[in-house]
């Protein structure tokens, strides 16, 4: 009898480990809110100097684990975006990564040198009614981010469709985004 029995828990776990569940896909709200078509953009540092900042832009898939025969984990579709700027003596990296079935939006900001790390997270369907200008363009649905925990930024504003609009130093670093359309 106890043979039997676990004859069919091992059937059992056999048939559910086979069975995959089909793989969250990104939406294109998902894709709003990576950089994905721009290789590059452009930020006014300290109101004066115009820095080209390169845009990495990646997508991928998530592979199940198997542990002892049993598929643990997701096969979900993800992407992610990155953009590094010179900043003082240091150099600061925002990536923003986005799981197709998540609900949340994951901001990590990277401070190279001192290899400090922040994390900011957002619901992806969330609104705000906080507006943001830079050069007479007016940014809407913008999220302000404060970061005391950290040496060297001190706070950044992110909007969907754009990333980072703005963001400024303890230094006194201040760096804008400026028009998408521009080509310089």
């Amino acid at each position: 009898m106890e043979l039997k029995t676990l004859i069919i828990i091992l059937f059992t776990m056999l048939l559910f480990s086979c069975c995959s569940d089909a793989p969250c896909e990104l939406t294109d709200d998902d894709m709003e809110w990576l950089l994905e078509e721009y290789d590059s953009l452009y930020y006014l540092k300290n109101g004066t100097d115009t820095v080209v900042i390169p845009v990495e832009t990646t997508f991928g898939q998530d592979e199940y684990d198997w542990e002892y025969g049993i598929r643990t984990g997701d096969n979900d579709y993800y992407g992610y975006s990155k953009i590094k700027f010179r900043v003082s003596n240091d150099s600061i990296s925002f990536r923003t990564w986005i799981n197709a079935c998540d609900e949340k939006l994951h901001i990590l900001i990277m401070n190279n040198i001192q290899k400090r790390s922040s994390d900011f997270y957002l619901l992806k369907d969330s609104t705000s009614n906080y507006n943001y200008s830079i050069l007479n363009i007016k940014y809407t649905n913008c999220f302000n981010f404060s970061n005391p925990n950290d040496t060297i930024l001190q706070e950044f504003i992110f909007a969907k469709k754009y990333g980072v609009i703005m963001f400024q130093t303890y230094q006194n670093e201040l760096f804008e985004l400026l028009p998408l359309n521009q080509e310089q």
